[in-house]
Protein backbone atom coordinates (compact mmCIF):
# COMPACT_ATOMS: atom_id res chain seq x y z
CA UNK A 1 0.00 0.00 0.00
CA UNK A 2 0.74 3.51 -0.34
CA UNK A 3 -0.32 5.50 2.21
CA UNK A 4 -1.09 10.02 1.58
CA UNK A 5 0.44 12.18 3.72
CA UNK A 6 -2.06 14.69 5.80
CA UNK A 7 1.26 16.82 5.46
CA UNK A 8 0.83 17.16 1.51
CA UNK A 9 -2.14 19.27 2.18
CA UNK A 10 -0.18 21.97 4.10
CA UNK A 11 2.62 21.87 1.88
CA UNK A 12 3.04 20.26 -1.13
CA UNK A 13 1.01 22.61 -3.14
CA UNK A 14 2.14 26.31 -2.04
CA UNK A 15 -0.14 28.17 -4.60
CA UNK A 16 -3.72 29.15 -5.65
CA UNK A 17 -4.25 27.95 -9.19
CA UNK A 18 -6.45 26.29 -11.22
CA UNK A 19 -8.21 25.35 -14.62
CA UNK A 20 -11.43 26.11 -16.13
CA UNK A 21 -14.13 25.67 -13.51
CA UNK A 22 -17.12 22.80 -15.41
CA UNK A 23 -19.41 24.56 -13.03
CA UNK A 24 -20.21 27.21 -9.65
CA UNK A 25 -17.65 26.38 -6.74
CA UNK A 26 -20.15 23.82 -4.98
CA UNK A 27 -19.05 21.32 -2.19
CA UNK A 28 -19.62 17.58 -4.15
CA UNK A 29 -19.24 15.26 -1.36
CA UNK A 30 -23.00 14.79 -1.13
CA UNK A 31 -23.89 14.97 -4.83
CA UNK A 32 -25.31 11.84 -6.39
CA UNK A 33 -22.21 11.28 -8.68
CA UNK A 34 -19.21 10.88 -6.13
CA UNK A 35 -22.08 8.59 -4.08
CA UNK A 36 -21.34 6.03 -7.10
CA UNK A 37 -17.72 6.10 -6.38
CA UNK A 38 -17.43 3.15 -4.06
CA UNK A 39 -15.13 -0.11 -3.40
CA UNK A 40 -17.54 -3.00 -5.14
CA UNK A 41 -15.09 -5.85 -2.47
CA UNK A 42 -17.73 -8.43 -3.80
CA UNK A 43 -17.26 -8.29 -7.59
CA UNK A 44 -13.08 -7.45 -7.31
CA UNK A 45 -12.12 -9.73 -4.35
CA UNK A 46 -14.85 -12.07 -2.53
CA UNK A 47 -18.65 -12.03 -2.58
CA UNK A 48 -18.70 -12.17 0.87
CA UNK A 49 -16.74 -11.27 4.37
CA UNK A 50 -17.42 -14.90 4.93
CA UNK A 51 -16.22 -16.57 1.56
CA UNK A 52 -12.80 -14.16 2.03
CA UNK A 53 -12.67 -16.23 5.52
CA UNK A 54 -13.22 -19.47 4.01
CA UNK A 55 -10.11 -19.09 1.19
CA UNK A 56 -7.86 -18.64 3.89
CA UNK A 57 -7.40 -22.18 4.56
CA UNK A 58 -6.05 -22.32 0.70
CA UNK A 59 -3.79 -19.70 1.43
CA UNK A 60 -2.66 -21.61 5.18
CA UNK A 61 -2.10 -24.72 2.60
CA UNK A 62 0.19 -22.54 0.36
CA UNK A 63 2.10 -21.26 3.50
CA UNK A 64 2.76 -24.54 4.43
CA UNK A 65 3.96 -25.80 1.19
CA UNK A 66 6.26 -23.26 1.16
CA UNK A 67 7.67 -23.80 4.55
CA UNK A 68 8.06 -27.35 3.48
CA UNK A 69 9.50 -26.98 0.57
CA UNK A 70 12.08 -24.16 1.59
CA UNK A 71 13.93 -26.83 3.92
CA UNK A 72 14.78 -29.17 1.62
CA UNK A 73 16.61 -27.13 -1.05
CA UNK A 74 18.82 -29.32 -2.67
CA UNK A 75 18.64 -28.71 -6.35
CA UNK A 76 18.08 -26.48 -8.86
CA UNK A 77 14.48 -27.76 -9.46
CA UNK A 78 14.00 -27.66 -5.67
CA UNK A 79 14.95 -23.96 -5.36
CA UNK A 80 12.70 -23.36 -8.42
CA UNK A 81 10.13 -25.02 -6.96
CA UNK A 82 10.39 -22.94 -3.25
CA UNK A 83 10.17 -19.62 -5.20
CA UNK A 84 7.20 -20.60 -7.52
CA UNK A 85 5.35 -21.73 -3.73
CA UNK A 86 6.64 -18.36 -2.39
CA UNK A 87 5.13 -16.60 -5.55
CA UNK A 88 1.83 -18.25 -5.16
CA UNK A 89 1.33 -17.77 -1.60
CA UNK A 90 2.29 -14.01 -1.94
CA UNK A 91 -0.12 -13.66 -4.34
CA UNK A 92 -3.15 -15.00 -2.65
CA UNK A 93 -2.03 -13.37 0.86
CA UNK A 94 -2.07 -9.81 -0.93
CA UNK A 95 -5.59 -10.54 -2.41
CA UNK A 96 -6.50 -11.32 1.30
CA UNK A 97 -4.37 -8.71 2.60
CA UNK A 98 -5.75 -5.56 0.33
CA UNK A 99 -9.63 -6.76 0.72
CA UNK A 100 -9.10 -6.78 4.51
CA UNK A 101 -7.14 -3.43 4.50
CA UNK A 102 -10.09 -1.45 2.05
CA UNK A 103 -12.37 -2.95 4.39
CA UNK A 104 -10.67 -1.10 6.99
CA UNK A 105 -9.83 1.98 4.84
CA UNK A 106 -13.37 2.59 4.72
CA UNK A 107 -14.42 1.83 7.93
CA UNK A 108 -11.93 1.70 10.66
CA UNK A 109 -14.10 -0.06 13.23
CA UNK A 110 -12.99 -3.45 11.09
CA UNK A 111 -10.41 -3.82 13.01
CA UNK A 112 -10.69 -7.11 13.76
CA UNK A 113 -9.72 -8.01 9.66
CA UNK A 114 -7.06 -5.96 10.23
CA UNK A 115 -5.52 -8.16 13.03
CA UNK A 116 -6.81 -10.85 11.11
CA UNK A 117 -4.24 -10.15 8.25
CA UNK A 118 -1.57 -9.27 10.85
CA UNK A 119 -1.69 -12.79 11.95
CA UNK A 120 -1.21 -13.72 8.23
CA UNK A 121 1.52 -11.89 7.45
CA UNK A 122 3.47 -13.07 10.35
CA UNK A 123 2.64 -17.32 9.09
CA UNK A 124 3.80 -15.56 5.43
CA UNK A 125 6.77 -13.99 6.71
CA UNK A 126 7.85 -16.82 8.85
CA UNK A 127 7.97 -19.31 5.84
CA UNK A 128 9.42 -16.45 3.35
CA UNK A 129 12.00 -15.95 6.17
CA UNK A 130 13.17 -19.54 5.69
CA UNK A 131 13.14 -19.94 1.97
CA UNK A 132 15.38 -16.69 2.47
CA UNK A 133 18.03 -18.36 4.86
CA UNK A 134 18.01 -21.56 2.52
CA UNK A 135 19.24 -19.33 -0.15
CA UNK A 136 21.49 -17.06 1.73
CA UNK A 137 23.03 -20.52 3.10
CA UNK A 138 23.98 -21.61 0.20
CA UNK A 139 27.27 -21.09 -1.68
CA UNK A 140 27.47 -18.56 -4.30
CA UNK A 141 29.00 -20.61 -6.67
CA UNK A 142 26.15 -23.15 -5.87
CA UNK A 143 23.50 -20.68 -6.95
CA UNK A 144 25.28 -19.25 -9.80
CA UNK A 145 25.21 -23.28 -10.97
CA UNK A 146 21.47 -23.81 -10.43
CA UNK A 147 20.80 -20.75 -12.16
CA UNK A 148 22.78 -21.32 -15.30
CA UNK A 149 21.44 -25.51 -15.45
CA UNK A 150 17.69 -24.11 -15.14
CA UNK A 151 16.40 -21.00 -17.26
CA UNK A 152 13.27 -21.01 -15.45
CA UNK A 153 15.56 -19.84 -12.40
CA UNK A 154 16.63 -16.54 -13.88
CA UNK A 155 13.54 -14.41 -13.77
CA UNK A 156 14.50 -14.60 -9.99
CA UNK A 157 18.00 -13.71 -10.34
CA UNK A 158 17.34 -10.37 -8.44
CA UNK A 159 15.83 -11.59 -5.75
CA UNK A 160 18.62 -14.33 -4.95
CA UNK A 161 20.96 -11.76 -5.19
CA UNK A 162 19.20 -9.74 -2.80
CA UNK A 163 18.96 -12.37 -0.73
CA UNK A 164 22.79 -12.60 -0.67
CA UNK A 165 23.22 -8.96 -0.46
CA UNK A 166 20.96 -9.02 2.75
CA UNK A 167 22.25 -11.96 4.32
CA UNK A 168 24.24 -10.13 7.29
CA UNK A 169 20.98 -8.51 7.96
CA UNK A 170 18.96 -12.03 8.26
CA UNK A 171 17.53 -12.39 11.91
CA UNK A 172 17.85 -15.90 12.52
CA UNK A 173 14.28 -17.53 14.07
CA UNK A 174 15.13 -16.53 17.47
CA UNK A 175 15.25 -12.89 16.81
CA UNK A 176 12.67 -13.15 14.06
CA UNK A 177 10.50 -14.20 16.64
CA UNK A 178 11.44 -11.49 18.91
CA UNK A 179 10.63 -8.56 15.89
CA UNK A 180 7.20 -10.87 15.05
CA UNK A 181 6.41 -10.33 18.91
CA UNK A 182 7.54 -6.53 19.20
CA UNK A 183 6.33 -4.99 15.83
CA UNK A 184 2.49 -4.91 17.14
CA UNK A 185 3.66 -3.38 20.43
CA UNK A 186 5.68 -0.15 18.97
CA UNK A 187 4.15 1.04 15.69
CA UNK A 188 1.32 4.04 16.20
CA UNK A 189 -1.78 1.81 14.86
CA UNK A 190 -4.18 4.14 17.14
CA UNK A 191 -3.27 6.81 14.66
CA UNK A 192 -6.18 6.82 12.83
CA UNK A 193 -8.53 6.41 15.35
CA UNK A 194 -7.05 9.33 17.54
CA UNK A 195 -6.97 11.59 14.53
CA UNK A 196 -10.79 10.37 14.05
CA UNK A 197 -11.53 11.34 17.19
CA UNK A 198 -10.48 14.60 17.20
CA UNK A 199 -12.67 17.80 17.40
CA UNK A 200 -11.86 21.10 15.36
CA UNK A 201 -13.37 24.40 14.88
CA UNK A 202 -15.66 25.60 12.19
CA UNK A 203 -15.35 28.78 9.77
CA UNK A 204 -18.17 30.48 8.87
CA UNK A 205 -18.02 31.10 4.75
CA UNK A 206 -20.95 33.10 3.58
CA UNK A 207 -24.04 31.42 4.38
CA UNK A 208 -22.15 28.40 5.28
CA UNK A 209 -19.96 26.65 8.02
CA UNK A 210 -17.02 25.07 7.02
CA UNK A 211 -14.97 22.24 9.68
CA UNK A 212 -11.18 22.47 9.99
CA UNK A 213 -10.88 19.24 9.50
CA UNK A 214 -14.08 17.66 7.38
CA UNK A 215 -13.38 20.51 5.04
CA UNK A 216 -9.69 21.01 5.24
CA UNK A 217 -9.57 21.07 1.39
CA UNK A 218 -12.27 23.12 0.73
CA UNK A 219 -10.97 25.72 3.16
CA UNK A 220 -7.35 25.77 1.94
CA UNK A 221 -8.87 26.81 -1.82
CA UNK A 222 -10.87 29.36 -0.47
CA UNK A 223 -9.73 32.92 -2.13
CA UNK A 224 -9.84 34.27 0.73
CA UNK A 225 -6.81 34.76 3.16
CA UNK A 226 -8.40 34.83 6.11
CA UNK A 227 -10.41 32.09 5.44
CA UNK A 228 -7.37 29.79 4.79
CA UNK A 229 -5.92 31.33 7.81
CA UNK A 230 -8.35 30.28 10.00
CA UNK A 231 -8.84 27.21 8.71
CA UNK A 232 -5.02 26.20 8.95
CA UNK A 233 -4.99 27.58 12.73
CA UNK A 234 -7.76 25.77 13.71
CA UNK A 235 -6.54 22.65 12.16
CA UNK A 236 -3.19 22.66 14.38
CA UNK A 237 -5.71 23.35 17.18
CA UNK A 238 -7.48 20.28 16.99
CA UNK A 239 -4.25 18.63 16.72
CA UNK A 240 -2.46 20.13 19.26
CA UNK A 241 -5.40 19.04 21.80
CA UNK A 242 -3.39 15.69 21.62
CA UNK A 243 -0.26 17.76 21.29
CA UNK A 244 1.34 14.85 24.41
CA UNK A 245 0.10 11.74 23.39
CA UNK A 246 1.27 12.74 19.58
CA UNK A 247 4.20 13.32 21.05
CA UNK A 248 4.36 10.23 22.88
CA UNK A 249 3.52 8.14 20.49
CA UNK A 250 6.03 9.52 17.80
CA UNK A 251 8.74 8.91 19.68
CA UNK A 252 8.07 5.54 20.99
CA UNK A 253 7.64 4.97 16.90
CA UNK A 254 11.09 5.88 16.33
CA UNK A 255 12.71 4.08 19.31
CA UNK A 256 10.74 1.28 18.19
CA UNK A 257 12.03 1.34 15.08
CA UNK A 258 15.86 1.50 16.19
CA UNK A 259 15.08 -1.18 18.13
CA UNK A 260 14.25 -3.29 15.60
CA UNK A 261 16.90 -2.08 13.13
CA UNK A 262 19.17 -3.41 15.77
CA UNK A 263 18.01 -6.81 15.50
CA UNK A 264 18.27 -6.74 11.86
CA UNK A 265 21.86 -5.57 12.41
CA UNK A 266 21.12 -1.64 11.52
CA UNK A 267 22.41 1.05 13.36
CA UNK A 268 19.17 2.62 13.09
CA UNK A 269 15.83 3.20 11.32
CA UNK A 270 17.47 5.64 9.20
CA UNK A 271 20.35 3.59 8.47
CA UNK A 272 18.19 0.90 7.69
CA UNK A 273 15.87 2.69 5.20
CA UNK A 274 19.39 3.99 3.40
CA UNK A 275 20.09 0.28 3.20
CA UNK A 276 16.86 -0.93 1.52
CA UNK A 277 16.77 1.65 -0.46
CA UNK A 278 20.44 1.35 -2.30
CA UNK A 279 21.62 4.36 -1.26
CA UNK A 280 24.10 4.97 1.40
CA UNK A 281 23.68 6.79 4.91
CA UNK A 282 25.27 9.88 4.13
CA UNK A 283 23.62 10.20 0.51
CA UNK A 284 20.00 11.78 2.27
CA UNK A 285 22.52 14.42 4.19
CA UNK A 286 24.08 15.27 1.36
CA UNK A 287 20.59 14.98 -1.15
CA UNK A 288 18.84 17.41 1.52
CA UNK A 289 21.66 19.85 1.68
CA UNK A 290 21.96 20.39 -1.59
CA UNK A 291 18.10 20.75 -2.04
CA UNK A 292 18.13 23.61 0.70
CA UNK A 293 20.83 25.51 -1.11
CA UNK A 294 18.53 26.39 -3.92
CA UNK A 295 15.82 26.93 -1.19
CA UNK A 296 16.43 31.02 -1.05
CA UNK A 297 15.04 30.77 -4.74
CA UNK A 298 12.11 28.83 -3.74
CA UNK A 299 11.04 31.22 -1.11
CA UNK A 300 11.77 34.16 -3.01
CA UNK A 301 8.89 31.94 -5.58
CA UNK A 302 6.50 31.25 -2.81
CA UNK A 303 6.64 35.02 -2.01
CA UNK A 304 5.47 36.16 -5.17
CA UNK A 305 3.43 33.43 -6.07
CA UNK A 306 0.95 33.75 -3.15
CA UNK A 307 -0.84 31.99 -0.72
CA UNK A 308 -1.68 27.93 -1.28
CA UNK A 309 -5.06 26.12 -2.77
CA UNK A 310 -6.48 30.14 -3.69
CA UNK A 311 -8.99 28.75 -5.58
CA UNK A 312 -12.85 28.33 -6.32
CA UNK A 313 -12.90 25.55 -9.57
CA UNK A 314 -14.09 22.36 -8.96
CA UNK A 315 -14.43 19.36 -10.94
CA UNK A 316 -17.25 16.70 -11.06
CA UNK A 317 -15.26 13.15 -10.14
CA UNK A 318 -16.29 11.76 -13.73
CA UNK A 319 -14.78 14.89 -15.38
CA UNK A 320 -11.59 14.91 -13.20
CA UNK A 321 -11.59 11.15 -13.67
CA UNK A 322 -11.26 11.96 -17.33
CA UNK A 323 -8.90 14.14 -17.26
CA UNK A 324 -6.58 12.12 -15.50
CA UNK A 325 -7.26 9.45 -18.32
CA UNK A 326 -6.62 11.65 -21.12
CA UNK A 327 -2.92 13.38 -19.63
CA UNK A 328 -2.16 9.23 -19.61
CA UNK A 329 -3.25 8.45 -22.68
CA UNK A 330 -0.88 11.03 -23.87
CA UNK A 331 2.52 9.25 -23.01
CA UNK A 332 0.65 5.88 -23.76
CA UNK A 333 -2.64 4.58 -25.51
CA UNK A 334 -2.52 1.56 -23.21
CA UNK A 335 -1.28 3.84 -19.97
CA UNK A 336 -4.88 5.72 -20.21
CA UNK A 337 -6.91 2.92 -20.94
CA UNK A 338 -5.80 1.12 -17.29
CA UNK A 339 -6.63 4.79 -15.70
CA UNK A 340 -10.18 4.76 -17.33
CA UNK A 341 -10.64 1.17 -16.20
CA UNK A 342 -9.77 1.98 -12.74
CA UNK A 343 -11.25 5.05 -12.57
CA UNK A 344 -15.05 4.15 -13.83
CA UNK A 345 -17.14 3.72 -11.32
CA UNK A 346 -19.09 0.67 -12.51
CA UNK A 347 -15.74 -1.24 -11.78
CA UNK A 348 -15.91 -0.82 -8.24
CA UNK A 349 -12.40 -0.60 -7.73
CA UNK A 350 -12.22 3.95 -6.49
CA UNK A 351 -13.69 4.85 -3.23
CA UNK A 352 -13.50 8.63 -3.17
CA UNK A 353 -17.33 9.12 -1.54
CA UNK A 354 -16.07 9.57 1.89
CA UNK A 355 -18.27 9.64 5.04
CA UNK A 356 -17.63 8.75 9.02
CA UNK A 357 -14.82 6.19 9.93
CA UNK A 358 -12.98 6.32 7.06
CA UNK A 359 -9.29 6.16 7.35
CA UNK A 360 -7.91 9.98 7.87
CA UNK A 361 -5.08 9.30 4.96
CA UNK A 362 -5.53 11.70 1.64
CA UNK A 363 -4.85 8.41 -0.38
CA UNK A 364 -3.42 5.65 -1.05
CA UNK A 365 -3.38 2.53 -3.55
CA UNK A 366 -2.73 -1.14 -3.61
CA UNK A 367 0.85 -1.51 -5.29
CA UNK A 368 1.09 -5.35 -5.63
CA UNK A 369 0.24 -7.39 -9.42
CA UNK A 370 -2.57 -9.16 -7.76
CA UNK A 371 -4.68 -8.49 -10.94
CA UNK A 372 -7.29 -6.32 -9.29
CA UNK A 373 -5.60 -2.88 -8.22
CA UNK A 374 -7.45 -0.13 -5.91
CA UNK A 375 -7.27 3.09 -5.14
CA UNK A 376 -8.89 4.91 -1.66
CA UNK A 377 -9.27 8.49 -1.02
CA UNK A 378 -10.67 10.11 1.95
CA UNK A 379 -13.01 12.31 0.61
CA UNK A 380 -13.16 13.72 -3.10
CA UNK A 381 -14.11 17.40 -3.24
CA UNK A 382 -13.58 17.84 -6.55
CA UNK A 383 -10.61 20.62 -6.14
CA UNK A 384 -7.00 20.79 -8.07
CA UNK A 385 -5.39 18.72 -5.15
CA UNK A 386 -7.76 16.15 -5.25
CA UNK A 387 -7.16 15.44 -9.04
CA UNK A 388 -3.39 15.76 -8.02
CA UNK A 389 -4.37 12.86 -5.53
CA UNK A 390 -5.96 10.78 -7.74
CA UNK A 391 -3.69 11.00 -10.29
CA UNK A 392 -0.58 9.85 -8.45
CA UNK A 393 -2.17 6.77 -6.47
CA UNK A 394 -4.06 6.19 -9.59
CA UNK A 395 -0.01 5.84 -11.22
CA UNK A 396 0.53 3.36 -8.43
CA UNK A 397 -2.74 1.38 -8.98
CA UNK A 398 -2.02 1.17 -12.48
CA UNK A 399 1.45 0.31 -12.40
CA UNK A 400 0.27 -3.18 -10.80
CA UNK A 401 -1.94 -3.67 -13.25
CA UNK A 402 0.80 -3.15 -15.44
CA UNK A 403 2.62 -5.42 -13.66
CA UNK A 404 -0.01 -8.31 -13.31
CA UNK A 405 -0.84 -8.39 -17.12
CA UNK A 406 3.18 -8.75 -17.63
CA UNK A 407 2.85 -11.87 -15.33
CA UNK A 408 5.88 -10.04 -13.07
CA UNK A 409 6.98 -12.28 -10.28
CA UNK A 410 5.75 -11.38 -6.72
CA UNK A 411 9.16 -10.92 -5.55
CA UNK A 412 10.08 -8.70 -8.16
CA UNK A 413 6.81 -6.70 -7.27
CA UNK A 414 8.19 -3.39 -4.91
CA UNK A 415 10.92 -1.85 -4.99
CA UNK A 416 12.53 0.99 -2.37
CA UNK A 417 9.67 3.81 -2.32
CA UNK A 418 11.49 6.30 -4.02
CA UNK A 419 11.33 4.36 -6.87
CA UNK A 420 7.74 3.63 -6.68
CA UNK A 421 7.13 7.12 -5.54
CA UNK A 422 8.83 8.97 -8.14
CA UNK A 423 6.18 6.83 -11.17
CA UNK A 424 3.40 8.72 -9.10
CA UNK A 425 4.80 11.75 -9.42
CA UNK A 426 5.46 11.84 -12.73
CA UNK A 427 2.04 11.45 -13.53
CA UNK A 428 1.07 14.04 -11.67
CA UNK A 429 2.93 16.35 -13.95
CA UNK A 430 1.33 14.67 -16.82
CA UNK A 431 -1.42 16.05 -15.72
CA UNK A 432 -0.62 19.64 -15.20
CA UNK A 433 1.26 19.15 -18.01
CA UNK A 434 -2.13 18.45 -20.28
CA UNK A 435 -4.10 21.04 -18.22
CA UNK A 436 -2.11 23.47 -19.19
CA UNK A 437 -1.67 22.71 -22.64
CA UNK A 438 -5.12 22.34 -23.18
CA UNK A 439 -6.37 25.79 -21.22
CA UNK A 440 -7.19 28.50 -24.02
CA UNK A 441 -8.01 31.01 -21.58
CA UNK A 442 -4.61 33.80 -20.97
CA UNK A 443 -5.43 34.49 -17.17
CA UNK A 444 -6.15 30.54 -16.70
CA UNK A 445 -3.00 29.58 -18.32
CA UNK A 446 -1.37 31.86 -16.14
CA UNK A 447 -2.92 30.19 -12.95
CA UNK A 448 -1.84 26.80 -14.77
CA UNK A 449 1.74 27.64 -15.34
CA UNK A 450 2.07 28.51 -10.87
CA UNK A 451 0.48 25.02 -10.54
CA UNK A 452 2.44 23.30 -12.29
CA UNK A 453 5.56 25.22 -11.53
CA UNK A 454 4.82 24.53 -7.56
CA UNK A 455 4.45 20.41 -8.33
CA UNK A 456 7.95 20.92 -10.52
CA UNK A 457 8.98 22.35 -7.47
CA UNK A 458 7.45 19.64 -4.78
CA UNK A 459 11.15 18.67 -4.35
CA UNK A 460 11.59 21.60 -1.39
CA UNK A 461 8.48 20.40 0.29
CA UNK A 462 9.32 16.69 -0.18
CA UNK A 463 13.23 17.62 0.93
CA UNK A 464 11.74 19.63 4.57
CA UNK A 465 9.00 16.85 5.05
CA UNK A 466 12.63 14.35 5.09
CA UNK A 467 14.49 16.59 6.85
CA UNK A 468 12.12 17.37 9.75
CA UNK A 469 11.91 13.00 10.06
CA UNK A 470 15.39 12.82 9.70
CA UNK A 471 16.32 15.63 12.24
CA UNK A 472 13.06 13.82 14.83
CA UNK A 473 14.76 10.77 14.51
CA UNK A 474 18.34 11.85 15.18
CA UNK A 475 17.40 13.95 18.02
CA UNK A 476 15.30 11.08 19.75
CA UNK A 477 18.16 8.34 18.98
CA UNK A 478 20.43 11.08 20.61
CA UNK A 479 18.04 11.53 23.50
CA UNK A 480 17.42 15.41 22.56
CA UNK A 481 13.66 15.20 22.14
CA UNK A 482 11.54 14.30 24.57
CA UNK A 483 8.56 16.15 24.77
CA UNK A 484 6.30 18.25 22.69
CA UNK A 485 8.25 21.05 22.51
CA UNK A 486 11.46 19.70 21.85
CA UNK A 487 9.17 18.29 18.40
CA UNK A 488 8.17 21.43 17.96
CA UNK A 489 11.80 23.28 17.78
CA UNK A 490 13.00 20.51 16.03
CA UNK A 491 10.53 20.72 12.71
CA UNK A 492 10.70 24.18 12.86
CA UNK A 493 14.81 24.14 12.80
CA UNK A 494 15.04 21.53 9.91
CA UNK A 495 12.39 22.57 7.74
CA UNK A 496 12.56 26.25 8.14
CA UNK A 497 15.50 26.54 5.35
CA UNK A 498 13.56 24.64 2.84
CA UNK A 499 10.13 27.23 3.29
CA UNK A 500 8.83 30.31 4.56
CA UNK A 501 5.55 28.75 6.14
CA UNK A 502 7.17 28.53 9.75
CA UNK A 503 7.63 31.97 9.52
CA UNK A 504 4.38 33.42 7.84
CA UNK A 505 2.13 30.45 10.21
CA UNK A 506 3.92 29.53 13.76
CA UNK A 507 1.80 26.83 13.97
CA UNK A 508 3.28 25.00 11.63
CA UNK A 509 5.79 24.01 13.83
CA UNK A 510 4.00 21.21 14.74
CA UNK A 511 3.52 19.66 11.60
CA UNK A 512 4.92 16.76 12.98
CA UNK A 513 1.50 16.01 14.31
CA UNK A 514 -0.36 16.31 11.07
CA UNK A 515 2.30 13.88 9.37
CA UNK A 516 0.53 10.54 9.12
CA UNK A 517 4.09 8.88 7.25
CA UNK A 518 5.98 10.09 10.36
CA UNK A 519 3.85 7.64 12.63
CA UNK A 520 2.34 4.56 10.12
CA UNK A 521 5.35 4.67 7.48
CA UNK A 522 8.53 5.98 9.11
CA UNK A 523 11.51 7.14 6.94
CA UNK A 524 8.90 7.11 3.96
CA UNK A 525 9.27 11.08 3.43
CA UNK A 526 13.16 10.46 2.84
CA UNK A 527 11.71 8.54 -0.11
CA UNK A 528 10.27 11.36 -1.28
CA UNK A 529 12.73 13.73 -1.76
CA UNK A 530 14.35 11.12 -4.30
CA UNK A 531 11.31 10.44 -5.59
CA UNK A 532 10.45 14.00 -6.64
CA UNK A 533 13.88 14.53 -8.11
CA UNK A 534 13.58 11.25 -10.09
CA UNK A 535 9.67 12.65 -11.45
CA UNK A 536 11.38 15.91 -12.35
CA UNK A 537 14.45 14.26 -14.50
CA UNK A 538 11.32 12.37 -16.38
CA UNK A 539 9.30 14.75 -17.32
CA UNK A 540 12.37 16.38 -18.98
CA UNK A 541 13.32 13.70 -20.71
CA UNK A 542 9.97 13.03 -21.89
CA UNK A 543 9.86 16.77 -23.33
CA UNK A 544 13.29 16.53 -24.75
CA UNK A 545 12.47 13.30 -26.74
CA UNK A 546 8.78 12.10 -26.05
CA UNK A 547 8.55 8.54 -28.62
CA UNK A 548 11.85 7.32 -26.87
CA UNK A 549 10.91 8.31 -23.52
CA UNK A 550 7.35 6.32 -23.90
CA UNK A 551 9.64 3.06 -24.57
CA UNK A 552 11.69 3.05 -21.87
CA UNK A 553 8.90 4.39 -19.41
CA UNK A 554 6.36 1.89 -19.82
CA UNK A 555 8.87 -1.02 -20.28
CA UNK A 556 10.28 0.21 -16.65
CA UNK A 557 6.48 0.24 -15.31
CA UNK A 558 5.50 -3.20 -16.47
CA UNK A 559 8.67 -5.29 -15.89
CA UNK A 560 8.68 -4.94 -11.98
CA UNK A 561 11.61 -4.42 -9.91
CA UNK A 562 14.42 -6.97 -11.47
CA UNK A 563 17.62 -5.17 -10.64
CA UNK A 564 18.64 -2.63 -8.79
CA UNK A 565 17.00 0.93 -9.31
CA UNK A 566 20.50 2.07 -10.22
CA UNK A 567 20.63 -0.55 -12.81
CA UNK A 568 16.85 -0.39 -14.24
CA UNK A 569 16.97 3.52 -15.15
CA UNK A 570 20.73 3.21 -16.81
CA UNK A 571 18.75 0.02 -18.57
CA UNK A 572 15.42 2.21 -19.49
CA UNK A 573 15.88 5.65 -19.59
CA UNK A 574 19.81 6.26 -19.87
CA UNK A 575 19.62 8.26 -15.96
CA UNK A 576 22.71 7.69 -13.47
CA UNK A 577 21.01 8.02 -9.92
CA UNK A 578 24.65 7.50 -8.62
CA UNK A 579 26.94 9.99 -10.73
CA UNK A 580 28.10 12.54 -8.17
CA UNK A 581 26.47 15.41 -10.04
CA UNK A 582 22.71 13.77 -10.22
CA UNK A 583 21.54 16.09 -7.45
CA UNK A 584 23.26 19.49 -8.46
CA UNK A 585 22.25 19.03 -12.26
CA UNK A 586 18.70 18.16 -11.87
CA UNK A 587 18.08 21.21 -9.28
CA UNK A 588 20.16 23.38 -11.85
CA UNK A 589 18.13 22.09 -14.68
CA UNK A 590 15.25 22.57 -12.59
CA UNK A 591 15.61 26.08 -12.16
CA UNK A 592 16.17 26.47 -15.78
CA UNK A 593 12.76 25.02 -16.47
CA UNK A 594 11.06 27.07 -14.01
CA UNK A 595 12.91 30.23 -15.38
CA UNK A 596 11.49 28.98 -19.02
CA UNK A 597 7.52 29.09 -17.23
CA UNK A 598 7.49 32.84 -16.41
CA UNK A 599 9.65 33.92 -19.68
Amino acid sequence: MRRGAIIALLSIWPVGALAQAPGPAAPLADSAEISRYRFDLARNFFPTPEAEVAGRAELEREIEALATLSGRIASAPDLLAALEADDRASRRFRRHDLYLFLRYAVDIREEAGMRDAEALRVRLRAARQALRRAIAEKEAAWLDTAIGANAALARYRHFIDTVRREAAHLPGPERQAAITALEPLLGARDYPRIVNGLSFGDVRVGDRTLNAGRDQAELDASPSEAVRREGSRLLFEGYASQRQLFAQMLIRVVEGGNALAGLRGHASAAAEAAFNAYVAPGDYERLLAEVARHGDAYKAWQRRTGDPFAITARWRPSEGAALISASAAALDARYGQEFAALLDPPNGRADLAGGEHRLPITGTASVYPTGQSAIYMRGYQGTLLDLIVLAHEGGHAVQAQLMARDNVPMVHAAGPGYFTESFGRFQELLLLDHLLRHERSAPRRAELRDAFAARLLSVFPSAEEAAVELAIHKGVGEGRIRTPDDLDSAAAAAGAPYSIDYERTPERRGVWMLADGYFMAPMQELNDAYASLLAIRYFQLYRRDPARFRRGYLALLSGGYDAAPADLLRRHLDIDMNAPGFVAETMTALRADIDALYR
